[in-house]
């Protein structure tokens, strides 16, 4: 009977730990497992992102592909608590493109979606090992790109 009563005192405790976070600061601030520098192959050369941590209620990130030691491609993005969302914004080569809402947050992998835009329509951010972030842009055709990166030191 003892034994019962403790595991169910504990009980309440063991649920609240496993809460997701509520609120898009509370959101954005739990991502902060993407921060870092990382590289992986892409696209025929090296691709190179490095993600801030979600100080202020924002993530920004850049990111470059690198082939025959000259960079050929860049992009920019902004994660950001916006109202009652958080919003994801690229901008390829400099210049914005459509803004992707955050529809799951599970641990340590976040998807972010725009069903209006062409291609990618879902952006999933999972990062699968302390070492390794995998960032995938699907549609829902079937399509998918797929960049498996390590942390850079």
């Amino acid at each position: 009977m003892k034994r019962t009563l403790l595991l169910l005192a504990a009980l309440p405790l063991a649920v609240a730990d496993e809460k997701k976070p509520e609120g898009p600061a509370a959101q954005i601030a739990s991502m902060d497992w993407l921060a870092g520098l990382w590289r992986g192959p892409a696209w025929g050369g090296t691709f190179v992102a490095q993600y801030t941590a979600p100080e202020g209620g924002m993530i920004l990130s850049t990111s470059k592909l690198i082939k025959e030691g000259k960079a050929v491609y860049f992009e920019f993005e902004r994660f950001e608590a916006s109202g009652a969302a958080v919003t994801l914004t690229p901008y390829p080569k400099g210049a914005a493109a459509a803004t992707f809402r955050l529809t799951a947050l599970e641990g340590r992998r976040a998807t972010f979606e725009n069903p209006d835009k062409d291609f990618p329509t879902r952006i999933v951010y999972d990062r699968k090992a302390d070492d390794n972030l995998v960032i995938t842009l699907s549609d829902a055709s079937g399509r998918r790109e797929m960049f498996d990166l390590k942390r850079a030191p």
